[in-house]
C-alpha cells in the first residue's frame, strides 16, 4: 500500500474517531476531577509549574490523593491557561486529551504495522494495521478513559510508552544512549505505570530479537537482552524511589489486604477481557469488593481463565508468525501488573485502568486476523472476502455507535451516576454521588434518601455525613445538619471537604468566628483548596466587620439595662456576648435573665450553648434539661442537648 493511500486511510480514521467523540467535548467534570482540577488553586497559574516537581500537595486538595504526579498537574495547568477562563471548564481539557488520543492512534498504527511485518511478510499487514487502528480509536471501553478528564494520566502515559517503542523500532540511533527511554521517563511523571515500558521492551527483545519462546526466557541469551535494558531499568528504579521521597506521608492507595486483593484480580481480569469483547458493563464506579471466601467459583474461574491466556501466550511464542499474539497477551498482563497484583487499591477494579493494557489485546487480535486471512484463501476472494469486510466494518460501526452513546452517559453528573446506580447498586459512593446530582437540582428530599442509603451501605463514609448535613441544612433542620457535619469530622480529620462544608454551614448561620477556626484547620491540611480559601477570606472579613459592631451592641445593651433592666434585655445581652465569643459573660447574663424570669427557657438555651463551647458537657446537659422541663418543644434546646450528650458519650 502506497504512502499516500495509507495517509488517506489514516485521515479517514481520524474523522471517524471525531464522529465517535463529537458529542463529548462539553461533558462535565466528574469524580476526582473536582479535587485535582476544579477545586485546586495550584493549577491556576503557570508560575506554579516548578513547584509541582517538589511539592506533591499541589496535585490534589485531598491529602490521601496527593500522589507525586507533577507532569499530570502541569498538563492540567496548561489546559486551564489555554482555556482563558476565570475558572476551570471542561472544553479545553477534552480538546487537548482528544488530540493526544489521535496522536496515540497514529503511533499504534506504526506499532501494529511493525509487529505484523516482522512476524510475517503479507500484503494484508497494512490493511489489518489500519483496521485495528480504527478499532482502537473507536472502541467503546476507551470512552471511560477519554471522557474522564483526570484519567488523562492513563491516556498520556500510554502515549509516552508507545512513543518510546516507536523511537526504539524506527529510530535505531536512539538505542546507543537509550534516548528512546525519554518519553517513558516523561510519562512516569504523569503516571507511574509508564515505567512498565522497560519490561515490555525486554519481552519484545526476547521474542523478536532473540527469537526465544516464552519457555526459554530464562537462558543465557535472555540474560544478554536484560543487560541491554539495564540502564533504563536502573533509571526506572531511581525515579520510582525519588517519587516515593516526594510523596506525602498521608497519601494512601486505599486498599488494606494484599492477599484478598490479589485473589480477586483473576476474575477482575476476566471482567476486563469481557468488556474488551463486549463492553456492556462499563461503569464509572463499581460495587465489587475484595474476595472474602477463597473457595468461590469466581476465583477459580478467573484463575483458569488466566491459565488459558498464559498457555496461549506460551504456545504462540514458538512460531514467528504468531509471536505478536504472545507479545500482546504478555503486554496485557504486564500493563495490568501495577493495579492488578499485590498492591491493593481502594477499588478492586476500574474500567479506565484498561486503556494501556488493552493495546496488548489489539496487537494479539490483529495478528490472529492477519494469519486467518493469510492462511485461509477462501477469505481472500468472493463471498469470504466480502463477509470478512462486512463483519469488520460492522464491528467498527457498532463501537462508534457505542462510544457516541457512552459519551451521553458521561455528559452530566446526573446521567453518569444514575447509570452507576443501576450497574453498582451496592456501592455507597455511587448512591452518594447520585444524591449530589439530585441536590444540585433542588431535590433535597430525594438526595437525602440517597445519602441515607450511602450510610446504610458504608456507615463510616465521611462524605455521606457531609452531604446529609448539607441536605438537612437546606431543608431547615440546622441542628441535625450540624450533628452530621461534626460526625464527618470525627470520622475523617484529613478530608478537607469536612472542613469546607462545615465552614460553609457556619458562614451561612452567621457564626463567622467559628467558621474561621474550622476553615483554618482545613487549610492546614489542604492549603490549595479553592472553596476553603474563598470562605476563609469571607469569614475573616465578616469577623473584622462585626467585631466593633458586637462591642457597640454590648455597650448599648449595658447602658439600656442600667436605665431599666428586663429579662429580655439580659437575654439579648447574653446572645451578644455569645456572638462575641465571651461565653462566661453569656452565661452570667442568661442567669440574670432567669432571676427576673425563672421560666425563661430561652435563657437556659443560651447557657447550654455557651457551656458546649466551653466543653463543659455536664453543665450544658443540666441547663438543657431544666429548660426542656419548662418548654419540651424548644427545638434549639433539643439540638444543643444532643450536641452535649453526643460529645459526652465520645
Amino acid at each position: 500500500m502506497s504512502f499516500k493511500t495509507k495517509t488517506l486511510y489514516l485521515l479517514f480514521i481520524c474523522i471517524l474517531a471525531f464522529v465517535a467523540y463529537s458529542n463529548h467535548f462539553d461533558n462535565a467534570f466528574h469524580f476526582d476531577d473536582f479535587h485535582t482540577i476544579k477545586d485546586n488553586s495550584s493549577i491556576r497559574s503557570l508560575k506554579n509549574i516548578p513547584l509541582f516537581f517538589k511539592d506533591a500537595t499541589t496535585t490534589s486538595t485531598l491529602p490521601f490523593n496527593q500522589a507525586y504526579r507533577p507532569g499530570l498537574t502541569t498538563l492540567n495547568t496548561l489546559d486551564f491557561y489555554l482555556s482563558g477562563e476565570k475558572d476551570p471548564t471542561p472544553f479545553m481539557f477534552h480538546v487537548s486529551i482528544f488530540i493526544s488520543y489521535l496522536v496515540l492512534g497514529f503511533l499504534c498504527f506504526l506499532l501494529f504495522s511493525h509487529l505484523l511485518t516482522i512476524s510475517l511478510t503479507s500484503r494484508f499487514n497494512d490493511i489489518v494495521s489500519l483496521l485495528f487502528t480504527a478499532f482502537f480509536l473507536v472502541h467503546t471501553a476507551n470512552a471511560e478513559t477519554i471522557n474522564y478528564i483526570i484519567a488523562r494520566s492513563d491516556s498520556f502515559s500510554t502515549l509516552m510508552i508507545v512513543l518510546s517503542f516507536i523511537m526504539y523500532l524506527y529510530l535505531p540511533r536512539t538505542r546507543r544512549w537509550h534516548l528512546y527511554f525519554l518519553p517513558s521517563l516523561i510519562g512516569f511523571f504523569v503516571k507511574e505505570p509508564s515505567l512498565m515500558f522497560v519490561p515490555l521492551l525486554l519481552v519484545y527483545k526476547l521474542l523478536f530479537e532473540q527469537q526465544l519462546s516464552v519457555n526459554k526466557f530464562i537462558s543465557r541469551k535472555a540474560f544478554r537482552s536484560l543487560k541491554q535494558v539495564l540502564i533504563p531499568l536502573i533509571l526506572s528504579i531511581l525515579v520510582f524511589v525519588l517519587s516515593r521521597i516526594f510523596t506525602p506521608v498521608h497519601w494512601q492507595g486505599g486498599g488494606t489486604n494484599s492477599l484478598d486483593y490479589l485473589l480477586t484480580q483473576p476474575f477482575v481480569i476476566f471482567h476486563y477481557v469481557m468488556n474488551f469483547i463486549l463492553p456492556l458493563n462499563l461503569a464509572v464506579d463499581t460495587d465489587w469488593k475484595p474476595i472474602a471466601n477463597y473457595h468461590t467459583d469466581e476465583m477459580f474461574a478467573g484463575i483458569l481463565f488466566l491459565a488459558l491466556l498464559l498457555i496461549i501466550a506460551v504456545r504462540t511464542s514458538a512460531l514467528q508468525k504468531t509471536r505478536p499474539v504472545s507479545f500482546g497477551i504478555l503486554w496485557f498482563f504486564l500493563a495490568l501488573a501495577p493495579s492488578s497484583s499485590i498492591i491493593p487499591f481502594a477499588e478492586v477494579l476500574n474500567d479506565h485502568r484498561t486503556f494501556f493494557p488493552y493495546i496488548g489485546l489489539f496487537i494479539s487480535l490483529a495478528c490472529l486476523l492477519r494469519n486467518l486471512i493469510q492462511f485461509s484463501p477462501k477469505l481472500q476472494v468472493g463471498v469470504g472476502k466480502w463477509a470478512m469486510i462486512f463483519i469488520s466494518l460492522l464491528v467498527i460501526v457498532l463501537h462508534t455507535y457505542g462510544t457516541y452513546n457512552r459519551n451521553k452517559v458521561w455528559a452530566t453528573e446526573e446521567s453518569l451516576w444514575k447509570d452507576a446506580t443501576v450497574k453498582s447498586p451496592a456501592s455507597g459512593r455511587v448512591w452518594m454521588n447520585y444524591g449530589n446530582t439530585l441536590m444540585s437540582g433542588g431535590d433535597y428530599t430525594g438526595a437525602l434518601r440517597c445519602y441515607e442509603k450511602t450510610i446504610s451501605l458504608n456507615p463510616s463514609y465521611a462524605y455521606g455525613y457531609i452531604n446529609i448535613g448539607i441536605a438537612k441544612s437546606q431543608l431547615g433542620d440546622h441542628t441535625n445538619a450540624e450533628i452530621n457535619f461534626k460526625k464527618a469530622l470525627e470520622l475523617e480529620k484529613l478530608v478537607p471537604d469536612c472542613y469546607a462544608f462545615y465552614g460553609q454551614f457556619l458562614v451561612d448561620q452567621g457564626r463567622f468566628s467559628e467558621a474561621v477556626n474550622i476553615l483554618q484547620q482545613g487549610l492546614a491540611i489542604s492549603p490549595h483548596h479553592v472553596k476553603m480559601l474563598a470562605l476563609s477570606d469571607q469569614a475573616k472579613a465578616m469577623v473584622t466587620a462585626s467585631g466593633s459592631t458586637s462591642n457597640d451592641k454590648i455597650k448599648v445593651l449595658l447602658e439600656s439595662i442600667q436605665q431599666s433592666a428586663t429579662a429580655e434585655k439580659y437575654l439579648d445581652l447574653s446572645l451578644a456576648y455569645y456572638n462575641n465569643l465571651q461565653y462566661q459573660e453569656c452565661i452570667a447574663s442568661a442567669n440574670s435573665a432567669l432571676l427576673m424570669k425563672p421560666d425563661y427557657d430561652l435563657a437556659y438555651n443560651n447557657i447550654c450553648a455557651a457551656y458546649n463551647k466551653l466543653l463543659q458537657w455536664d453543665k450544658a446537659i443540666e441547663a438543657a434539661e431544666k429548660g426542656l422541663k419548662i418548654n419540651p418543644n424548644n427545638e434549639l434546646l433539643k439540638g444543643n442537648l444532643a450536641v452535649a450528650l453526643s460529645a459526652k458519650n465520645k
